[in-house]
């Protein structure tokens, strides 16, 4: 049933707009290849529009009370709970390097250690480089990840001038956090704001997530194409924690997230009543770094900002905050306009969609009697969501250089075999497959055949629903002749990570020695 309330509305032609959403949205849906999806609006201080519309799941509808992954609209939570901290003295943001309150966090340069604070993690001005597949289902503690930061090589040593997106660092400024409040991410996150704003639907984790009677499974599709006609891979609901869990992990529906939007768009109100820190959520919204973008569309600003957790832009001469979500099989995106007193909260559980990025350009040219110059939820989605279908096509191929044709492996295949480790990455185990006629890689949960490519290079396609991306194994041999390392390229655009042997096979220890 949609839920349009209009009481608060006076322009004819508002009600008429919201009352056209529902099948707008729906044609939106289908067209954007969408499985499941909901959206909410609050406009001063009401809520006038909210509704779910396709599938949570194979047969369940998404409601308004479906819940669903934030991904990384969850920064802003973590970067405002630290800013409760901030209030009772007990951290601050500029002052004090992380090191300081988090010592299991030290990188590879120890004055660069010496130099990062809360404001530097949080707004992505860190020299780190993004190792996501590091943590990627990774069984070890989040504190035990971050010590070993110490190893990672830092491509420079000097603060970013643009925005560097890292969710493992976020993950730092999350610990650190937690670390002082004498708690976990969780119990800090649930003490400080889901709880004291009467989130009761939010929390923390796919598998508590999945313990609720309505929340949304994730999908993907492989190519646009299956989307538009419904062709769906199911992904499973991850019990191994999420040790970037401050970088994405928080879950919601659309109503408590309109709700979050509305208290930080009130810096920190609810009800009348002063419920965070207003300093705090206000230092949240100041510009703290510049966002890298091509050339910008005149509706908007020449550059956009990036506070804690925020992006700051403003859209025909309307100030709006927003921050999109993006993890496997769910998107979402939260976005206000201050001076408007106008909040828009859209969750999908489906990766590949601009339409939640697009919805709130939408939702302004209506509620605020904007002009018309894009067509945003139809034309401009569906093209910046085929260019995303297509950048995840390019990234799955990985850039593997041409096959040389007639170029064999110079050893047996046994020579290959073995445990392969990197100091952050971990381990690949390298073995035979079951019948001796080819090596199989795996790493955690990340499995493949390997086939033979060129000289000593290996191909594989690692296919998990979080991962799917062609891998190219190059073995190299050491000092005494034997193969002691792999190189690989994990992710487009990287540069190769060397992985050491560590370990001898069963199958090379059980080879038969030439007399």
């Amino acid at each position: 049933m949609v839920t349009v309330e209009t009481a608060s509305v006076d322009n004819k032609s508002v009600k008429d707009f919201l009352a056209s959403l529902p099948e707008v949205l729906e044609k939106a849906r289908i067209e954007g290849g969408i499985k499941g999806m909901s959206v909410a609006i609050m406009h001063k201080g009401e809520l006038v529009f909210a509704e779910g519309f396709g599938k949570r799941n194979q047969t369940d509808p998404f409601t308004k009370e479906t819940v669903s992954h934030l991904a990384s609209v969850t920064k802003a939570f973590t970067a405002t709970a630290i800013g409760e901290l901030v209030a009772e003295g007990k951290m601050d943001w500029d002052k004090t390097p992380v090191s300081q309150y988090l010592p299991e966090f030290r990188l590879k340069d120890p004055v660069l250690t010496s130099q990062l604070t809360l404001a530097d993690m949080l707004a992505h001005r860190t020299p780190v480089p993004s190792i996501d597949l590091a943590w990627f289902r990774n069984k070890d503690s989040t504190r035990d990840l971050i010590k070993q930061l110490k190893h990672l090589e830092l491509p420079a040593t000097k603060m970013s001038p643009i925005v560097n997106y890292n969710n493992i660092i976020y993950a730092v400024a999350g610990e650190a956090g937690a670390e002082v409040a004498g708690m976990t991410y969780a119990e800090l996150i649930k003490a400080k704001l889901l709880e004291p704003l009467g989130l009761k639907d939010s929390g923390l984790s796919l598998p508590e997530m999945e313990k609720l009677p309505n929340f949304a499974r994730p999908y993907d599709a492989a190519t646009f194409d299956d989307a538009k006609k419904g062709v769906y891979e199911e992904g499973y609901m991850d019990e191994i924690h999420m040790a970037d869990a401050a970088a994405g992990d928080i879950y919601m529906n659309v109503l408590d997230l309109v709700k979050w939007g509305q208290v930080i768009l009130k810096e920190g109100e609810l009800d009348g009543k002063q419920v965070l820190n207003k300093e705090s959520v206000q230092e949240t919204l100041k510009p703290h770094n510049i966002m890298k973008s091509k050339a910008r569309k005149p509706d908007f600003a020449p550059t956009a900002g990036y506070s804690f957790g925020w992006v700051l832009d403003s859209y025909k001469g309307h100030t709006i905050i927003h921050h999109a979500g993006s993890n496997p099989g769910y998107r979402s995106n939260l976005a206000f306009f201050p001076d408007d007193d106008l909040v828009v909260a859209h969750l999908a559980n489906l990766q590949v969609t601009d339409l939640p990025s697009s919805l709130p350009f939408y939702i302004a040219d209506g509620l605020l009697n904007l002009p018309k110059t894009e067509d945003w939820i139809h034309e401009y989605t569906l093209k910046k969501t085929q260019e995303t279908y297509d950048i995840y096509a390019i990234m799955a191929k990985n850039d593997i250089p041409d096959r040389i044709e007639g170029q064999p492996h110079s050893r047996e295949l046994v020579d290959y075999t073995g445990e392969y480790t990197n100091a952050i990455y971990g381990k690949f185990t390298i073995t035979l497959q079951e019948d001796g006629s080819g090596l199989y890689m795996k790493m955690r949960t990340i499995e493949s055949k390997l086939e033979h490519y060129h000289y000593e290079s290996f191909k594989g396609f690692a296919h998990d629903f979080v991962l799917k991306q062609n891998l190219l194994f190059t073995f190299k041999t050491g000092s005494s002749g034997t193969v002691d390392a792999i190189e690989i390229v994990l992710s487009l655009g990287d540069d190769p990570e060397l992985f050491k042997k560590t370990e001898t096979s069963k199958y090379e220890e059980a080879a038969p020695k030439e007399e």
